[in-house]
Formats: structure tokens, sequence, C-alpha cells
């Protein structure tokens, strides 16, 4: 049994680094970066970007 999960567009095996786009639901995992691409455009999804705490970019 392998460790590494089928890609959410295309089913195929994501590999050991996965494509990886954040949504608030959750992380989805792609084989390649034309299935997440792909999937991206198709369900208008903006990736969430990366916590950090040096990422305000808030003007006062």
């Amino acid at each position: 049994m392998s460790d590494n999960q089928s890609c959410d567009l295309c089913g195929l095996d994501c590999g050991a680094k996965p494509f990886v786009l954040r949504t608030p639901e959750r992380n989805l995992r792609f084989c390649c970066e034309a299935c997440r691409g792909i999937y991206q455009m198709l369900h208008e999804i903006n990736e969430m970007p990366a916590r950090s705490a040096c990422n305000d970019d808030r003007k006062v």
C-alpha cells in the first residue's frame, strides 16, 4: 500500500511531492502543475496564502 495520494483532478498518483492548492476547506493535492491550474480555474479557487507572522501588508 502506498502512502501517496491520488490527484484531486485526474486520479493519478501524486508521488512524494504533490502540487498543493490551499483552500479554506482543505489542502488539495495534484500530480502536476497542469492539473492544479485546471482545477483552480474550473472551480474559481483563489489559493489561501501561507500563514506568516511577517505577512502584514496593511497600511495605516
